[in-house]
């Protein structure tokens, strides 16, 4: 008859019969020692002596009991009965204890067995001499002799062979009954647990293929319905018959998958992008999907699925223990028959399935809920998935060897197989109040185009001329707003930061944890749950740690990413507030003093002097003019004096009330707004900092080579399970997955964090703060540190220098300088007054407004402002030489004229007084050409060059009545005035900037200069602070307005060099060139796109009027030479800080929030503090992996190798000892060694696989093996062990927690525990980065502790200590017999025929004698070869090859 089987009946009949298969294969067998006969030989070499021992004989089974060895002969009236035994009467509960059935159940006795009957019991004997190692042979002769055997072949062994059953027939004639294991219980698949899970499992899987099938039907009705790939192509442009607008719109298109609902992820977009959205098309691929109840109940599914099966591992876990409900005392295994073998079997099976489908879940969880869903056109569904490729840069590449390149290029290849070379993004695509398409990615938003069947970031071109930008003053409609708002989105960046639940999620999502979670997992089951809560603990707080770090970080960002504010704008011709968030291309608003510009606008009309330092980094106040109203082309970089930046800020503003015509005039300073969002200068910059392009560290692509090898060592470690337990599948298994668990700890990822965690935190208290702490080993490893200068180097802003009087000596008439000085107060009269009056500052609530260089010189004077008879009243301080001044007539600065006047009355003597402040090159055109000093150019250059911001003022005494000046022009006012002297500024070097050079040379950086600053005050401060020599020449690179050619000048002689090549060949006594360059932005730009820069770059220290772009290139051109760090202070550099491998901000709320690290603390010693405190957190974290592979090697190779062979193990409460205590405590504690005091001169190596790691690794596992090896020698030579050997024969090898109680682990334990602690000792060398050890007495007093423990344990005559950790103890009665008192704790009985592990005193000093001389040899490695003589000699004798450049 043939059986027809259903598809689904047949997958559960296959899967049955692999779960049967696989728990058959995993049945349990014993283990023995395969080069060593056990008990058989003494030290020294003779047989073991022989042993008087009492042994009950086995029974001896017939079919016929005429073939047992004596005739049967009971007592009068008896019977011989199944049990072996004369009796009355047979009953069945005698017959059911038949020795012929071994005890096993009915259902695993053989047939063959079924109808065996005993012979008479022989009951027991009594040997003499019984040798332990021949033991069941000698029993069953003397039983044999006993039972009256005359031919012992005539009698086999139960199981091997079976009686005959007739005389006639050939065979023994009975069986001894030396019973193997019996069959352990098999399920029958019928148990309610078992119909669960193969309903809930092949009810998913049948439901998966369903879905399957829907989903390709859907997709091909889709597929159909859309057409041909034609309506797909792209455009420049996108148009709008529909729409009305007064700009032109233009987009960038992203052309989606071609076929719309390809399976293979579409085809690549194919249009460039704008300029004002920098997306690279050929990089991004769009698939649309759509909604379906049945794959939204699929996920589901699949998600309780994993919930589930993750319960069920938990709940075998319990039943493991007895702990289910209902489940009686003592009793557990109840879901496996009580058969802990066959729930060990269940448990494996198990955790490997979960094993698997979480593994898939989390490989593909950012492509799987899009499996559920229907994929369509891009523009057809609910959601969008953008694929964009990721292009990650590998940091110190040259580092890689060929071992590194060849498993990134199989990673490579594996990633590109399970396309993780695509980052996926999943965007809601939503629509419009006008039913407009669109999705937001990368806090841009794509509009959809139904007419092209494209998604596009939309960009509007307000005009191309002048009067066409003017002209649309009159600002926007409602409705023209509203229709740009839908087309461009929010003027805000809109930063996704989740939750602290889905914080938590994402960062639990890593494969690092779900090693650690499996890993855990598997720890919570036989018997090693403790270590698993030791370690879930330690995990659980490395996690909150990076989720609270990253978090606020993210927190921060949202808040400066979406600030907005109050702004004036002119909708339907009326002045409204809006939000700044509300702002659109077209808009025309108003600005005032202290505004913060929250997009890219155009000044139309008015002045304005803009702080661009955040931008820029100038600390100069930049003037901004309005439109003029003429035919002129537009552009950005020939109008930047009508264009303002989004993220400025509005220092001072100055209606135009008043023109010819050429200039639209009106009551407040309009802007147009011109970019909004992303495409405004700030919200590129956020952009890039949001969504930067993904690093990858040396260590990072090293530590896989490591895994793999540690990899390939476990299943080494493997091949020796299965070789040594031969037959025992399900111990090899469990063995080998703890012996993974401990090569490659879980705690490893923890442990490498461990010292850039303690890096932070001591950066922390320095007021250093991180908020990326991946970077912290990048900036161990920085070899060039770029600056900015304004509020870096220098301290912020402008102050006040000094002033330098010109005057005619009575003797001559020719006009001359006086000195310089610094000291206002001894100054000129004259001088005092045009300061304290010749400026535009007002009074706001006790606060100076205006110009920042403005209030500089009025603080400097210490007046006071009032509301005066005119304008101001100026009353000087106490004890001053002025008078009371009057401000009666003022001219503001105007920009095309470079200059400012005020008339001032002398309140004491009424006398008019006329002061005119501006530019030295104005003042010198409209002073009196006598009042000029003949080095009037000379002085002013040289201050310029010194870094000084120069202006000048001229002074007339007005003899006018007040009537007459009302009516006066400007002109005629500052006409014939005299110049009276020079107004000098000066951004000032920071005390500690010369001290913070000099230390980064020390530590081997070089320091470079990247400032918004102009090139002359740049090389001051290079030369100033120690960047440059004071004796080397600069020769600094512009770019001829004319020729457009690269032109180089010698700053020191105004000389033109042609040919820089020779300056660059003259090298000094260190063998480096003695001339440095300075280049401009313009010279650099174009350097760089003759790709001449790269060449130049390290003979380059200062980069002057840099722009945001300009300072991210710079800062990457370096990164191609080494690792870079950045500090600044601004904006404006913000990019370039998150840019750099390493950036650290001073004192901008900004900067601080996009920077990996900021600090409070303004000082420029904090770089140098941060260099060092990341090379201790490098140092340390590596001495923590050192660490780790060493209690990896000493716990496998040293311990579990030597289990495996000898089949025994040390006990649960010393691998908890040693798991919890001794692992974790000094994995902690090596982390608090100090900081070294200064930078070494060499940074910390940052390879995992490089020298010094790998000799203080290979050489400590070494020592320790040779050391262990030669333990286990002496114990074998030693006559208290031979003899007295653990035979494990008989004894389930799975139930590792009984295999502790001989002499083998007691001996393994002594020598392996000293080594566990020598492993965290042995690393806290190595103090060029760090201090000297004995600086961190935390570790040392831990290490003190533990050696005093396990020496008290071994030395000490039994206690407490020892016989919880079953080292050193026995049972009570023989440690009465070995000469020790009874002890008065319970002891629970040893698993040893001796009953003790007590070693003789002389074995148990010798071995404490042997470990500590372990520890020395370890520490003797260390600090002679890895650290000491032999290192440096290798050091000169090989040194590294690394680009060389002058520090």
């Amino acid at each position: 008859m043939t059986l027809l089987l259903s598809p689904c009946g047949t997958r559960l009949w296959m899967l049955r019969q692999a779960a049967v298969l696989f728990l058959i294969l995993v049945s349990v067998v014993s283990a023995k020692q395969l080069w060593n006969d056990v008990n058989k030989y003494d030290a020294n070499g003779d047989l073991c002596p022989a042993k008087r021992s009492t042994e009950d004989c086995p029974a001896i089974c017939v079919y016929d009991l005429s073939n047992c060895p004596q005739p049967i002969s009971c007592p009068d009236n008896q019977v011989l009965c199944h049990d072996g035994n004369c009796h009355d009467k047979c009953t069945n509960e005698i017959n059911s204890a038949n020795p012929c059935f071994c005890g096993w159940k009915p259902k695993h006795v053989p047939s063959q067995a079924e109808t065996l009957v005993p012979c008479p019991v022989v009951g027991s004997i009594t040997i003499d001499k019984l040798y332990l190692w021949n033991k069941t042979e000698q029993v069953r002769d003397v039983c044999a002799n006993d039972a009256g055997v005359s031919n012992h072949d005539d009698y086999g062994i139960w199981g091997k062979t079976w009686p005959r059953h007739s005389s006639d027939s050939s065979g023994v004639l009975g069986v001894w009954t030396e019973c193997p294991d019996e069959p352990q219980e098999m399920y029958t698949f019928r148990e309610p647990m078992w119909i669960a899970v193969f309903s809930v499992l092949f009810g998913f899987v049948g439901l998966l293929g369903m879905w399957y099938a829907f989903r390709q039907l859907m997709q091909f009705l889709w597929k159909k319905a859309d057409g041909t790939s034609g309506k797909h192509l792209a455009t420049d442009t996108i148009s709008e018959n529909s729409r009305s607008s007064s700009a032109k719109e233009k987009s960038a298109p992203v052309v989606p998958d071609s076929s719309g609902i390809s399976e293979k992820s579409g085809h690549s977009a194919r249009a460039a992008a704008s300029n004002e959205n920098d997306f690279d098309s050929d990089d991004i691929r769009l698939s649309g999907y759509r909604n379906h109840i049945f794959g939204t109940l699929m996920t589901w599914y699949l998600l309780l699925l994993s919930m589930a099966w993750l319960s069920y591992l938990f709940i075998l876990s319990a039943d493991y223990y007895g702990s289910m409900p209902n489940t009686p005392s003592g009793k557990d295994s109840s879901l496996a028959y009580n058969d802990s073998v066959l729930l060990t079997q269940t448990f494996i099976f198990m955790w490997c399935l979960f094993v698997f489908m979480i593994v898939t879940i989390t490989v593909f969880r950012f492509r799987l809920r899009n499996f559920f869903r229907i994929k369509t056109p891009p523009g057809m569904g609910d959601f969008v998935c953008v694929e964009h490729k990721i292009k990650k840069s590998l940091v110190l590449a040259e580092q890689s060897g060929l071992l590194v390149k060849s498993v990134q290029r199989l990673t490579d290849m594996l990633k590109h197989v399970l396309r993780w070379d695509w980052s996926v993004t999943t965007c809601p695509l939503l629509e419009t109040a006008s039913k407009r398409k669109y999705f937001t990615y990368q806090c841009t938003r794509f509009v959809y185009d139904e007419h092209n069947k494209q998604f596009a970031p939309y960009s509007f071109d307000l005009g191309s001329q002048n009067n066409e930008l003017v002209a649309k003053a009159g600002g926007l409609t409602t409705e023209e707003a509203g229709t740009r708002f839908e087309l461009i989105g929010p003027n805000s960046i809109e930063v996704y930061v989740p939750n602290w639940f889905w914080a938590t999620v994402r960062e639990m999502s890593s494969f690092i944890f779900l090693y650690q979670g499996l890993a855990l997992i598997m720890f919570m089951f036989d018997l090693y749950y403790r270590v698993g809560c030791v370690d879930l603990g330690i995990i659980l707080l490395a996690v909150a740690f990076s989720v609270i770090v990253r978090k606020r970080s993210e927190d921060r960002l949202k808040r400066m990413a979406e600030y907005c504010e109050p702004v004036m704008v002119k909708r339907d011709d009326i002045w409204t507030e809006i939000s700044s968030r509300d702002l659109v291309p077209g808009d025309v608003i108003q600005i005032k003093s202290g505004m913060h510009l929250s997009c890219d606008c155009i000044l139309i009309s008015g002045n304005a002097v803009m702080n661009q330092s955040s931008l820029t980094g100038e600390s100069r106040p930049v003037p901004k003019h309005p439109l003029r109203i003429d035919d002129t082309r537009f552009s950005e970089n020939a109008n930047k004096s009508n264009y303002l930046f989004a993220g400025t800020l509005v220092s001072q503003v100055q209606p135009m009330h008043s023109s010819n015509g050429d200039y639209l005039t009106d009551e407040n300073v309009l802007c147009l707004v011109n970019r909004t969002g992303t495409s405004s200068e700030r919200g590129k910059l956020l952009r890039t900092i949001l969504y930067p392009e993904p690093v990858s560290f040396i260590f990072d692509e090293q530590l896989k080579v490591v895994f793999g090898i540690l990899f390939i060592y476990v299943l080494f470690c493997m091949a020796l399970a299965i070789y040594f337990y031969q037959g025992s599948p399900t111990a090899t298994y469990l063995y080998f997955m703890f012996c993974a668990f401990q090569a490659i700890s879980p705690l490893l990822p923890a442990g490498l964090l461990a010292g850039q965690s303690m890096a932070v935190y001591r950066m922390k208290r320095k007021q250093i703060y991180c908020v990326d702490p991946k970077r912290v080993f990048l900036a161990a490893k920085t070899k060039f540190f770029c600056f900015d200068k304004t509020g870096t180097l220098t301290k912020e802003g402008l102050e006040f220098y000094g002033v330098q009087k010109a005057h005619i000596p009575a003797a001559t008439s020719e006009a001359t300088f006086d000195e310089f000085t610094g000291d206002l107060a001894s100054s000129d009269v004259l001088m005092q007054m045009g300061m304290a009056t010749c400026h535009a500052v007002t009074n706001l609530n006790g606060e100076p407004i205006g110009n920042p260089v403005d209030i500089e010189q009025w603080l400097a004077t210490q007046c006071t402002l009032e509301k005066g008879e005119f304008l101001d009243k100026i009353v000087p301080p106490e004890g001053s030489k002025l008078d009371i001044l009057n401000i009666v007539r003022r001219f503001e600065f105007v920009h095309a004229r470079a200059s400012m006047s005020v008339v001032v009355q002398d309140e004491r003597t009424n006398q008019l007084h006329v002061f005119v402040k501006g530019s030295f090159e104005r003042l010198k055109d409209i002073s009196n050409a006598s009042s000029v000093p003949s080095d009037y150019d000379t002085v002013c250059s040289r201050l310029a060059r010194e870094g000084c911001y120069v202006l000048a003022f001229s002074h007339k005494v007005f003899d006018v009545s007040l009537d007459e000046l009302r009516n006066m022009a400007q002109d005629e006012i500052e006409a014939g005035c005299d110049l009276i002297g020079l107004l000098v500024f000066k951004n000032l070097l920071k005390h500690d900037t010369s001290e913070a050079m000099g230390k980064l040379k020390d530590g081997s950086i070089r320091p470079v200069m990247v400032t918004g600053d102009n090139a002359m005050t740049g090389v001051y401060i290079a030369r100033q602070c120690g960047m440059v020599p004071p004796d080397n020449t600069v020769l600094l690179g512009d770019v001829n307005s004319k020729s457009h050619n690269i032109v180089w000048t010698d700053v020191d002689t105004d000389e033109q060099i042609t040919d820089i090549q020779p300056y660059l060949n003259n090298n000094g006594p260190d063998g480096f060139p003695l001339t440095e360059l300075a280049v401009t932005s313009a010279a650099f730009r174009a350097l760089d796109e003759q790709e001449e820069m790269s060449k130049l770059l390290l003979n380059t220290r200062i980069f002057a009027r840099m722009k945001p772009n300009d300072k991210v290139r710079c800062v990457q051109l370096h990164m191609e030479k080494g690792i870079t760090a950045m500090c600044g202070d601004g904006g404006n550099d913000t990019a370039a800080l998150r840019a750099a491998h390493a950036g650290l901000a001073l004192s901008s709320a900004e900067a601080a929030i996009v920077s990996p690290f900021s600090t409070s603390n303004p000082s420029i010693l904090s770089c140098v503090e941060l260099l060092i405190q990341c090379r201790a957190g490098l140092a340390s974290s590596f001495a923590n992996y050192r660490a780790l592979i060493g209690y990896g090697t000493v716990m496998t190779l040293s311990n579990k190798i030597m289990s495996f062979y000898f089949s025994s193990s040390l006990s649960d409460i010393t691998w908890l000892l040693i798991d919890a205590l001794v692992a974790t405590s000094m994995a902690i504690t090596v982390t608090f060694l100090p900081a070294a005091k200064k930078l070494a001169k060499y940074r910390p190596t940052a390879q995992i696989l490089g020298p010094e790691v790998l000799a203080s690794t290979i050489g400590v596992v070494a020592i320790n093996f040779c050391f262990v090896a030669c333990m286990w020698v002496w114990l074998f030579k030693q006559s208290f062990f031979r003899c007295n050997e653990f035979d494990s024969s008989n004894i389930d090898v799975q139930r590792w927690y009984l295999l502790g109680d001989n002499f083998e682990a007691a001996v393994l334990t002594y020598v392996v525990f000293f080594q566990f602690i020598n492993n965290g000792l042995m690393v806290n060398y190595g103090f060029l980065h760090r201090r000297n050890f004995f600086y961190n007495p935390a570790l040392l007093a831990v290490a003190a502790m533990l050696i005093i423990i396990i020496s008290y344990a071994q030395l000490a005559p039994p206690s407490r200590l020892s016989c919880s950790m079953r080292l050193n103890c026995g049972n009570p009665d023989v440690l009465v017999s070995l000469g020790f008192s009874r002890p008065t704790w319970y002891i629970e009985p040893y698993n040893s025929p001796i009953g003790h592990n007590v070693l003789p005193d002389y074995a148990k000093w010798t071995l404490w004698g042997y470990s500590i001389g372990n520890m020395v040899a370890g520490h003797i490695w260390q600090v002679v070869f890895v650290y000491g003589p032999v290192r440096n000699y290798l050091r000169r004798r090989f040194p590294q090859r690394r680009i060389k450049f002058k520090l």
